[in-house]
């Protein structure tokens, strides 16, 4: 046992002879180091000053180096963004949903002759209303006056209601023929009555889950429908024009007519030729567009957070009506005859009391300020041109007309109210615009190694060099502290203790 002990100690003898010290370790570093300057300044100079200067330009190019760094840093955590625009080709495209919309919301015969209570509501949620202030101030020229007749049963909300829908022009009225792909189709098997803020109107391809596809560009694969718009039973509308609104919108998104999409007038031939754009732009943490984030709607699981559409895609339009709607509804405690939500619909007193006239005088922009409606990170827009010629040619309208192919419409009777709409892609490629983050980690790392190259002539491994160093500096100076601790002398007080302990 004591030759072992004695083996032991001999051994961690010989091994603290082995220890390099401090100043061996800086010989060995600056034999071995990668890092340009630094064997000039640990090895012995000629001249002392020279020793000092490569100090010195050492520490001006790790300083520059760290500046570098720091702005990279400081670059990468604002999330800076650049965008690239791409073509898409594709040998077949979803179709856009189109909304259709007669311009006059009630059938004049639909409308009781002895309610004039209902006739000046609709006059009131007219155009006409609005524009008579100006005429009545500028022109010798009054609004009409209505005779009352009260029927509370029938002004109630959710008869006006009922009564909105029934006096509403009908798709089996409404829409002569419906082409699809160049194939004569059902009309309402393919169309669906939606109510939007311009009132009844009517969608194609509104079924998000199974959107119809077009498999080439031209007209022949796309939508024709053929309208007759019947301008006799014109009354006060929220649009004074006669004719058709049309918007083309993403499949499942609410269509709002007020705010989008074009007029195809009667006695028209209208073709809309369409290019499709989409832009995918970078959720948070990233400001895809301005100094906003945008909702990543387009990632399974997402639910609207708009209460009013939660049947919809969440788009920038349907919130800003979400909160437009809230704040009228707040106001009249009851909603109007076209808006979405699940309150009850306002009677015709609270109409033509409350709602029509605040709506009237409320400031939209103050309204919207307290609301926060965001823009979806990804989202397609359709681009269309249009372009419009006479419905037919004298001949072919007579043709017509003589053979009963427009159901014994007259030639005038066509030109006030028959509109040929054509829609369809002019070609099946994609415009994408595509936003892609500016700087990375990769992109760092590259920079970082062409600037260290740059102002000190050092790589990864010299990093690592420098780490080595520091570390044996450590280890050495921690051995040399535990020898120390071992043969440092006993304390005063302990050498007194063993002496008397010797004595007993």
């Amino acid at each position: 046992m004591e030759e072992k002990e004695s083996g032991r100690k001999e051994k961690a003898r010989e091994c603290k002879k082995c220890r390099l010290g401090r100043s061996q370790m800086l010989h060995m570093y600056e034999g071995s180091a990668t890092i340009h300057g630094v064997p000039k300044i640990l090895s012995p100079q000629l001249y002392s000053f020279r020793r000092y200067l490569w100090t010195i330009m050492l520490l001006v190019m790790t300083t520059g180096l760290v500046i570098f760094l720091y702005k990279s840093f400081t670059r990468y955590y604002e999330y800076p963004i650049i965008t690239n625009t791409r073509l898409e080709f594709n040998h077949e495209m979803q179709f856009p949903a189109v909304t259709i919309c007669n311009a006059n919301q009630f059938r004049q015969h639909k409308i009781p002759n002895d309610d004039w209570e209902i006739k000046d509501l609709i006059f009131k949620m007219s155009e006409m209303s609005v524009l008579s202030e100006y005429f009545e101030q500028h022109f010798a020229w009054s609004s009409p006056e209505f005779s009352f007749i009260s029927d509370p049963e029938a002004h109630m909300g959710k008869n006006l209601y009922k009564f909105a829908l029934n006096a509403a022009h009908k798709m089996e009225d409404m829409f002569i023929v419906c082409i699809w792909a160049g194939a004569i189709v059902d009309c309402s098997k393919y169309f669906e009555t939606v109510i939007t803020d311009m009132g009844v109107c009517y969608t194609f391809n509104s079924n998000r889950s199974s959107p119809m596809t077009s498999y080439g560009s031209g007209s022949m694969s796309g939508l024709r429908v053929i309208v007759d718009i019947q301008q006799p039973e014109y009354y006060f509308s929220q649009i004074s024009l006669a004719g058709i609104k049309v918007l083309l919108h993403e499949p499942g998104s609410a269509a709002m007519l007020t705010s989008s999409g074009f007029v195809a007038r009667p006695g028209s031939s209208t073709a809309v030729t369409i290019k499709k754009e989409r832009i995918d732009g970078l959720s948070k943490p990233y400001k895809a567009f301005g100094s906003e984030y945008c909702v990543t709607s387009h990632e399974p699981g997402f639910k609207t957070p708009l209460h009013r559409y939660k049947d919809y895609i969440y788009t920038r339009q349907t919130c800003a009506m979400n909160c437009l709607t809230d704040d009228y509804v707040k106001h009249c405690n009851c909603c109007s005859l076209f808006d979405k939500g699940e309150e009850e619909y306002c009677s015709l007193r609270t109409l033509t009391d409350c709602y029509i006239p605040y709506k009237a005088v409320a400031n939209i922009s103050d309204i919207l300020k307290n609301c926060t409606c965001p823009s979806r990170c990804v989202k397609e827009k359709y681009i269309s041109s249009i372009s419009v010629a006479d419905f037919a040619s004298t001949f072919t309208k007579d043709y017509m007309v003589n053979n009963g192919i427009l159901k014994n419409r007259s030639g005038s009777y066509i030109s006030d109210n028959v509109i040929d709409l054509r829609i369809y892609y002019e070609t099946l490629t994609v415009t994408v615009t595509e936003q892609k983050e500016e700087i990375t980690i990769e992109t760092i790392l590259g920079d970082l190694g062409g600037q260290m190259g740059l102002f000190i002539g050092a790589s990864v491994l010299s990093v690592i060099e420098v780490i080595e160093f520091v570390t044996l500096l450590f280890i050495g100076w921690y051995n040399e502290r535990q020898d120390k601790l071992k043969t440092k002398p006993a304390p005063l007080e302990h050498i007194n203790k063993i002496s008397s302990d010797s004595y007993l």
